[in-house]
């Protein structure tokens, strides 16, 4: 008897899945009514309309809302070498397709060695590869409120080695609430960096990223005495025997 009467319900459910799944996709029910850049600058709405319309399109009006592919969309605006990806949602009652831009997520901005060179920004990503960027293309993910307090890095003698510890440093002084403005980096023994604890600027002289911890805890405890209120520069690259200035 149970049997009789599974049979029904899976048959229905089967219809009604397969009725979803007309209606969702290629039905003219639930169609893309209008096209919505998340952005509040003119000229990155302008782009993103310009390059998901280039023909084939990727996504067109009157497109039903369950066959947009937001994998080709992605695909498509990565052309613009400062997206990273996008995030989609489909409004299903309104029609509405709504696109936020993800920008690429750098850890630091390179600052380039010849200074007449403005065509183009170098940048570490997440990996520790160097890519590099218009400055026009640059000026967009600003403007898209991205990487406005990305601290700006200079190495002299660049490796893969000295890019995971500049990350280092960055991550874990980042984690530390302190605000990273400036990495200089001759090699791994010789890294500083710029950057601000509570209010105050401070050049500090890491040496290299071994005994971190230690080294911030030391920085910590040199800043809390009050013959050091005005101290701005401090060497810890000895953490055992560290070096204070104004």
């Amino acid at each position: 008897m149970a049997k009789i009467i599974k049979a029904p319900v899976l048959v229905l459910s089967i219809v009604i899945l397969a009725l979803a799944t007309y209606i969702l996709g290629w039905s003219q029910i639930f169609t893309v009514e209008k096209i919505i850049i998340d952005s509040k600058d003119k000229k990155i709405v302008k782009d993103v309309m310009d390059k998901i319309s280039k023909q084939p399109a990727v996504v067109e009006i009157g497109q039903p809302l369950a066959r947009v592919d937001r994998r080709e969309i992605a695909t498509r605006l990565r052309e613009m070498l400062w997206v990273e990806n996008i995030k989609l949602e489909r409004r299903l009652l309104s029609g509405e397709l709504h696109i936020s831009i993800i920008a690429r997520d750098p850890i630091g901005r390179l600052i380039p060695r010849d200074s007449t060179n403005v065509e183009s920004i170098g940048f570490i990503d997440q990996d520790l590869e160097n890519f590099y960027l218009p400055t026009e293309a640059v000026a967009r993910a600003l403007a898209a409120g991205e990487w406005s307090e990305m601290p700006e890095i200079s190495i002299q003698n660049d490796s893969r080695e000295l890019r995971s510890d500049i990350a280092q440093l960055i991550k874990t002084l980042q984690g530390k609430s302190l605000k990273v403005e400036r990495v200089n980096a001759k090699d791994r023994i010789s890294i500083s960096t710029k950057l601000v604890n509570q209010g105050r600027r401070l050049d500090i002289s890491w040496g290299s990223v071994k005994d971190l911890e230690l080294k911030i805890e030391i920085m910590n405890r040199l800043l809390e005495l009050k013959a050091n209120k005005s101290v701005k520069n401090l060497n810890l690259s000895n953490p055992t025997s560290p070096i204070v200035s104004r």
